[in-house]
């Protein structure tokens, strides 16, 4: 009998945690209509990692923990810190509160407080956001959010980015404003 109340403890308290981390996390991709909205799958210390052609590593996310519901095959991480690489130089890294990747691992959605920098001769460079679209393959980034811009001696506020990763290539699309520090030159 006590094992039996034990038991049934256990299952509510399971059912119980996987309810709040279903119903709590703000920043995942809204589901579409009619995708089951149930957990599927579930992981701690999860790394997910695409490759090119050649079969080197073109990008990388790490984060604590990691789900996927049914219906979408997408993932939901927590925390993520993820490293998407160059044809040359060094690659962008960064980190976000929540990520949305996609089925195909071909598309994410980083939310929260975002951060993605590459470190170049001259200094670190810095972008900041609260969501930003990432192509995997194509190493493109866009958002339509506020973005800070850093570099030594930089910095730029503007409303919508788009950046082409491979290329070391950002446009800042509107409300431009920034602040050069001539002498950090």
């Amino acid at each position: 009998m006590r094992r039996a109340a034990i038991g049934l403890l256990a299952m509510i308290l399971v059912a119980l945690i996987g309810w709040r981390m279903i119903g709590t996390d703000s920043g995942d991709r809204t589901a579409s209509v009619g995708t089951e909205s149930a957990l599927a799958a579930y992981a701690r210390d999860v790394t997910l990692t695409t490759t090119d052609v050649e079969g080197h590593v073109a990008w990388r996310v790490r984060s604590p923990n990691a789900r996927q519901n049914r219906g979408d095959e997408a993932w939901r991480l927590a925390a993520p810190e993820w490293r998407v690489a160059t044809d040359e130089g060094a690659p962008w890294r960064g980190h976000s509160d929540h990520a949305w990747i996609g089925p195909e691992q071909t598309q994410a959605r980083l939310t929260g407080h975002v951060v993605i920098e590459r470190e170049r001769p001259a200094g670190m460079t810095r972008l900041t956001t609260t969501l930003l679209e990432l192509e995997i393959p194509e190493r493109y980034a866009e958002t339509d959010r506020a973005v800070t811009l850093t570099q030594p001696g930089t910095r730029i506020d503007a409303i919508g980015a788009r950046a082409w990763l491979d290329e070391r290539r950002i446009e800042l699309l509107n409300n431009v404003r920034g602040r050069h520090d001539a002498a950090s030159s």
